[in-house]
């Protein structure tokens, strides 16, 4: 039964045993944990290792060696000679490595499992617990690890591609220990290769990590008291709610990490296949109980939850089979001489294109623009809170901004409305396409597509399913997302001042993927019948969960879905937009707004880079975050521009204390009378500072203090002073006051 769970009491140092069911608690470590004896070691140099070795296959590229007398992998480049190992040749002399934490530096598979009969949770490193068995076919070499002590069984393909080491495990292949009777042993977690990108103490490089719009950590950087990262890609599993409010991070919307060296060589890992349930983590030396900088990825195989039992928090994860069929990172090792982050964008990019779909396409940068239409208010009647709906923007509103928008300037524009059904507003499954009454009449909505589609505005009505209220044949009994802990998700809202849950607010339900399909098709149908010709999704493009009752749906099923969803929507609609975007829906999208420039800001980060920018620029068109909810919006254009971006406003037509207690307080910046000459002026300088950049491709970036320079695959540079707020191209310099203080806006010639 797939609706089997095994239970875990987190949150204690020792085991605190219920005995209602099988529970397990996750243990850093059960095994043994030996200390270093003494024992001198001698050091080797890495041609001494290298000689040791069997050469497994070899193409025109790379060749890969393995060893039988020890858990070890090389990749050499062919083209410099530069090898990738495994795991570090002299790890066992690391002096603040003990015990396991070395083993684990040796270790080219680390598992963590769970023993429901035991009530605990242990870590395998095959190094340690491990046997191998090696055959090599053709361009492959396979390894079959075993695990005597738990039964575990995994064979792991790797293989030499023209570009790529590329590494794939099927998990059907994966044999546990699960008995009807007695110790039972099943796989949580599983690390292929985690020390690839492992650089020594005196190494000097950094690790780009694709959290929000990218960020470096350096090598060795000394941050050892701040928290090692680790996030997951595209973002936690919302079906799991939190008690608390989870931290005001930047998502993960690129299955990647990389590192790049000093000398020239750099490994971009790319997360092919069960991207969808993985982390990205890293650390510094000294930070990780060891000498060594790390950046690797762990594949959750069973989901988790916790929740709270006599106010004990209780974790839950997954009996059954594993959800996730395949596991795939494709290591690319880059080797020139002079290498930076803008070279591993580009082999990321042209992956996409190669993998997924993606061309080099005519682009624009439009204004992106984001209407907010109508509302649920609690007002006072005779005495009695009552529940109306309220326009926020009407449709004469929307059409209104709009034109004051083009008539300041703005002459591209992409423009989203929310809420404009009665359906959206009540929260309920929305597909009809049916504007509501609040906003307009059905005349006046019409009269607006039609000013858009004859000004050439890009029209995007949304529909956001991630969430509903019963209605519409969608029920919360029979369509609402199954915790893995047996309960209802109930997407909750937090208080501002304590992160806690808002018991002002009524907790609304997740709608389960497994309506996904029927659902998507509804509303291909309804916005075709309405005429519309363009569409944006909602949360569906950047949110991802699973269904883990009876359905049992995971979040690779979950995104297969969207995508599919999506590509009928291309297909029946029209076009595409996506308020952020995971990587798996950029094949299917044809504008991305609100696309962070920066990251998330954890401690260990050195510098925030555009790395998500770097790669889409010349793919798919893109805009900022909101420029008028930014602490400082001037600096934020310039940023945009930078990194090769348009910009984004949100905007209200009706007066900003009409959203307050509701659920667009959080627009409280959004006032379109105060905007609308800015963000046209905005607009205005972004054209003309980007104008003939639209289509090409990102090649070089560089930030020096407050001078940004960014060249592009035509040769322009264009480079941004944010402390002086200007953008100089050529021998032209483009002032941002000028545009924001006048309606005209021009650059101005610098000799």
């Amino acid at each position: 039964m797939r609706n089997r769970f095994t239970r875990i009491i987190a949150g204690f140092t020792a085991a605190v045993v219920l005995s209602v069911s099988s529970f397990c608690i996750y243990a850093e470590d059960t095994e043994e944990n030996d200390t270093d004896s003494g024992t001198s070691y001698t050091m080797r140099t890495e041609n001494e290792v290298l000689r040791t070795m069997k050469k497994a296959c070899e193409n025109e590229s790379f060749v890969l060696y393995y060893s039988e007398e020890e858990d070890l992998i090389a990749l050499e480049c062919k083209k410099n000679g530069y090898v990738w190992w495994s795991s570090p040749v002299n790890a066992e002399a690391d002096t603040i490595a003990k015990g396991n934490v070395k083993k684990e530096l040796e270790s080219s598979l680390i598992v963590v499992y769970g023993e429901p009969e035991k009530r605990t949770g242990s870590t395998l490193r095959s190094a340690r617990n491990g046997k191998m068995k090696y055959k090599v076919t053709g361009n492959t070499l396979e390894i079959t690890y075993r695990f005597p002590s738990a039964g575990f069984v995994i064979p792991v393909q790797y293989t030499l591609d023209e570009d790529s080491l590329r590494v794939h495990a099927d998990t059907s292949e994966f044999k546990e220990n699960k008995r009807e009777e007695g110790e039972n042993m099943v796989l949580l977690e599983l690390s292929v290769l985690p020390n690839m990108l492992t650089a020594g103490s005196m190494e000097n490089g950094y690790y780009i990590i694709p959290d929000g719009s990218g960020a470096v950590i350096n090598f060795n950087n000394g941050k050892t008291d701040s928290r090692s990262y680790s996030s997951k890609v595209y973002g936690n599993d919302i079906t799991a709610v939190p008690l608390y409010k989870p931290e005001n991070t930047e998502k993960v919307y690129l299955p990647v990490y990389a590192s790049v060296k000093e000398t020239g060589n750099g490994m971009l890992a790319v997360i092919h296949e069960g991207d969808e349930n993985v982390l990205i983590q890293s650390s510094v030396s000294g930070l990780s109980k060891s000498s060594y900088n790390t950046c690797s990825s762990r594949f959750i195989l069973r989901n988790t939850d916790t929740y709270y039992m006599n106010s004990e928090p209780l974790t839950v994860f997954e009996d059954g089979e594993i959800g996730v069929p395949s596991l795939e990172i494709r290591f690319y090792p880059l080797c020139e001489k002079e290498l930076d982050y803008t070279d591993v964008a580009e082999v990321y990019r042209q992956y996409l294109i190669d993998e997924k779909n993606l061309t080099q396409t005519e682009n624009t940068l439009p204004l992106s623009i984001s209407l907010y239409g109508g509302v649920q208010k609690k007002e006072p009647f005779l005495g009695i809170p009552v529940t109306r709906k309220k326009a926020v923007t009407s449709f004469e509103q929307a059409k209104s901004i709009v034109s004051g928008l083009k008539e300041n300037g703005a002459d591209s524009m992409v423009v989203t409305l929310e809420n404009w059904t009665d359906d959206g507003i009540e929260g309920k499954a929305d597909y009809k396409a049916k504007p509501s009454s609040v906003l307009g009449t059905s005349g006046e909505f019409k009269d607006m597509v039609k000013y858009f589609d004859d000004n050439g505005i890009g029209f995007y009505p949304v529909v956001n399913n991630t969430t509903f209220n019963s209605g519409n044949g969608y029920y919360a009994f029979s369509d609402t997302a199954m915790r893995a802990s047996g309960q209802y998700s109930k997407q909750i809202s937090y208080t501002l001042a304590y992160g806690t849950k808002d018991g002002m607010k009524k907790a609304v339900s997740l709608l389960s993927p497994s309506v996904y399909s029927g659902l998507f098709s509804k509303i291909s149908s309804g916005y075709s019948k309405a005429g519309l010709s363009g569409i944006c999704p909602g949360d569906l493009s950047s949110v991802l969960c699973g269904d883990y009752g009876k359905k049992h749906i995971e979040r690779c099923d979950t995104a297969e879905f969207i995508e599919e969803g999506m590509a009928g929507f291309k297909e029946n609609i029209g076009s595409v937009l996506a308020s952020e975007a995971n990587s798996y829906v950029f094949e299917f999208t044809d504008y991305i707004s609100e696309v962070p420039l920066c990251s998330g800001g954890y401690d260990i980060f050195d510098e925030d880079i555009p790395f998500y920018q770097l790669v889409l620029h010349g793919l798919i068109p893109y805009s900022s975050t909101a420029v008028n909810g930014a602490e400082n919006p001037e600096e934020l254009i310039l940023k945009a521009a930078a990194a090769g971006s348009g910009i984004h406003f949100d905007m209200v037509g009706e007066e900003i204390s009409i959203l307050k207690d509701t659920e667009y307080d959080i627009y409280f910046y959004a006032d379109s009378d105060a905007w609308t000459k800015k963000a046209a002026a905005g607009y205005r300088f972004i054209r003309d500072v980007l104008s003939g950049t639209e289509d090409e491709y990102i090649t070089e970036y560089s930030q020096k203090g407050e001078i940004i320079e960014t060249e592009y695959s035509n040769g322009t540079v264009v480079t941004v002073n944010l402390k002086e707020e200007t953008a100089q191209v050529s021998e032209k310099t483009y002032v941002l006051s000028d545009y924001l203080n006048s309606d005209g806006g021009a650059g101005n010639d610098e000799e």
